[in-house]
């Protein structure tokens, strides 16, 4: 088990209820088991943020794993260890 600190930015923040928090992450020890850990913890108001609805798929958004920016679509299979830092950074449209 690896327990990895999350940064949320904008909404990702607002449903943290804080800037940083932490989570224990499972098998699979990825970024998708981070996700998913989150969303256990988080339930239902991160899934509305983190979730297409029709296709249960996390929306894009930009991730930061150690400080390196990495696809959410592509590199969600990237390990993660105790002591890693992943950031969430949801796009705010606007005009």
């Amino acid at each position: 088990m690896a327990t990895v600190k999350v940064k949320g930015f904008s909404v990702v923040r607002d449903v943290f209820g804080a800037s940083v928090v932490e989570v224990e992450v499972g098998s699979p020890e990825t970024v998708k088991g981070t996700l998913a850990a989150l969303l256990e913890k988080y339930g239902e108001p991160l899934r509305k943020v983190l979730v297409e609805p029709d296709t249960g798929e996390v929306t894009p958004l930009l991730l930061v794993l150690n400080g390196e920016a990495i696809s959410s679509t592509l590199d969600v299979d990237r390990p993660v260890k105790t002591g890693d830092e992943l950031t969430l950074i949801f796009p705010i449209g606007g005009g």
